[in-house]
């Protein structure tokens, strides 16, 4: 089954291309298998505003790229609504792909600060933030009874635990992603900003001094502590698989592994992330999901109500008992629910020690040249500084 296919599975109903579609009905891109988070804040906002909402599932990170290439086919039955991650906004707005949200100017002020400025481009927002995400460690208290304080001590207990035949602390750590919270919380950084707050994409701190001490510290893991398996395209699931059968004691991940992990039935514990040598904590990118109203959309007034919608408290807080992706609501952070929620305020504890991902075009510029340049280190291939400095100048070269 194709993409296009996919896409086309509404919650048990599918939509053929020659589907008429009325002023009163609205079609939602969800995530994949996350259309439940969202449910019953659709169902009562059916009946308030009597029209019908078809909402579809597939991949998030590909909605801005799927609806691109079906806009400039002449596809019929776009979607009104799709979702993103923040780093990709910049060159969706750009592109005039997604529309500004007008009620967002008045609604600013229930979200948290970081994500709005996420959302934000050329000063108009153009996204409902829907979810924050970061990363944590998910350890297990079976072999870990309590989060160790510092990456030193992981890497200790790591090699003691290689000793045993098991693995400590594991994570996907050949991509940019990933591994930025061993970048920034040594002094790298992607864009630097100007006098005016704004991010300015000729200021590239991804080969100083302290990039170059973040990567070449997180390479002592990997040629020392870390098994190879986690390494390439079938990392991720080897990581899952060894840290839910016990074979390895820790994770540094996001919350998107939440699920798996709960349902795997393994006794374990979520924390923020640890202290690097040099006394700073680790400092991961702060990403946010949000929800956009495309260029495309019928009705943007019945499209923009509904997102105001479906974000009220009550409903987000349902989204995050179904789903468990926390809502960067201010509300939600102050609900009991959440404060005594550990896995929660583990995410809520982390986000004020993580950096809102650069939503500027240039951003997509930088994730392959970095990616390229964490492998040829993790191989051997070069060294921390040859490499950071090649994957500058190719991110500097592509932006000018």
């Amino acid at each position: 089954m194709n993409l296009l296919s996919k896409l086309l599975l509404v919650s048990g109903v599918v939509l053929f291309a020659g589907t008429s579609v009325n002023a009163k009905e609205l079609v939602v891109w969800e995530d994949l298998n996350k259309d439940n988070g969202i449910a019953k804040a659709v169902e009562d906002f059916q009946k308030e505003y009597n029209c019908t909402v078809r909402v579809t599932n597939s991949d998030y990170v590909s909605h801005v790229n799927e609806y691109e290439k079906m806009l400039n086919s002449g596809t019929k039955n776009l979607p009104d609504i799709l979702m993103l991650p923040a780093d990709r906004l910049g060159a969706s707005a750009q592109k005039g792909l997604i529309q500004p949200l007008r009620f967002m100017s008045s609604d600013s002020s229930l979200y948290l600060d970081k994500s709005i400025d996420a959302f934000t481009y050329n000063g108009q927002i153009y996204a409902c933030p829907r979810s924050v995400e970061t990363m944590v460690v998910f350890y297990n208290q079976d072999l870990l009874k309590y989060p160790l304080e510092t990456m030193e001590d992981y890497y200790n207990f790591s090699a003691a635990k290689k000793m045993e035949g098991k693995w400590g602390v594991i994570g996907k750590w050949d991509f940019m992603y990933f591994i930025y919270g061993f970048i920034r919380g040594n002094g790298g950084y992607v864009f630097g900003k100007d006098g005016a707050g704004n991010y300015n994409p000729h200021d590239i701190g991804l080969n100083n001094a302290g990039a170059i001490k973040g990567l070449e510290y997180l390479n002592k893991f990997v040629q020392n502590v870390v098994p190879v398996s986690v390494l390439g395209p079938d990392g991720f699931g080897h990581i899952n698989s060894l840290f839910t059968s016990g074979k390895a004691a820790a994770v540094i991940t996001g919350p998107w592994e939440f699920n798996g992990y709960a349902k795997s039935g393994i006794n374990y514990g979520v924390a923020p992330l640890p202290k690097l040598p040099n006394g700073n904590y680790m400092c991961p990118f702060l990403g946010f999901r949000g929800y956009v109203v495309s260029k495309s959309c019928k009705d943007r007034d019945l499209a923009e109500k509904f997102l105001r919608f479906i974000n009220q408290e009550k409903y987000a807080l349902n989204r995050y008992e179904q789903i468990q992706e926390l809502p960067p609501l201010k509300s939600v952070f102050k609900n009991p629910l959440i404060e005594n929620d550990d896995f929660a305020n583990a995410i809520a504890v982390q986000a004020q020690n993580a950096e809102p991902m650069p939503s500027i075009p240039e951003m997509g510029n930088v994730w392959g040249p970095m990616d390229k340049a964490i492998g040829k280190v993790l191989s051997k291939k070069a060294t921390a500084k040859d490499a950071l400095d090649e994957a500058v100048a190719e991110i500097k070269a592509s932006i000018e």
